[in-house]
C-alpha cells in the first residue's frame, strides 16, 4: 500500500509542476526551445515536464524556480473540511484516497 501511494503522489506532484510550468512559461511568453536553453535542459525534457510525464528533482525545482525569479516552496500540508453545520476540522490525507471526496472550494465556500 505505501509503495501505490508513493506512486500516486509521484503522479500528483509530476501533474501539480507540469500545470505550474506551463503557467510560468507562458506568462514570460517564453518558448519550451528558449526555456530549455535558459535551463541547460532539452526542448523535449520540458515537453515530458510540462505533460506531467517525468517528476523533477529538487536539483531542477530550484533551477526552474530561479529561472522564473521565484522561490521554491514545499508545504506538507493537512486538508481542512466544513461540514454543512458551520463546524471545521483537518486532518492529514491524499487527495487519491478513495474516501477523501470532498469539493474544493475557495477559502470561505464549503468544501
Amino acid at each position: 500500500m505505501i509503495r501505490e501511494t508513493a506512486v500516486n503522489d509521484s503522479a500528483a506532484v509530476a501533474s501539480q509542476c507540469a500545470r505550474k510550468l506551463f503557467e510560468l512559461r507562458g506568462q514570460t511568453g517564453q518558448t519550451q526551445k528558449q526555456l530549455a536553453a535558459r535551463l541547460g535542459m532539452t526542448e523535449s525534457m520540458i515537453s515530458r515536464l510540462e505533460r506531467g510525464d517525468h517528476v523533477p528533482s529538487l536539483k531542477t525545482l530550484c533551477r526552474i524556480a530561479e529561472a522564473f525569479g521565484r522561490q521554491l516552496e514545499i508545504v506538507f500540508h493537512e486538508h481542512e473540511h466544513r461540514h454543512a453545520d458551520g463546524t471545521r476540522h483537518s486532518h492529514p490525507h491524499s487527495h487519491l484516497d478513495p474516501d477523501h471526496r470532498h469539493a474544493h472550494g475557495k477559502p470561505g465556500e464549503p468544501g
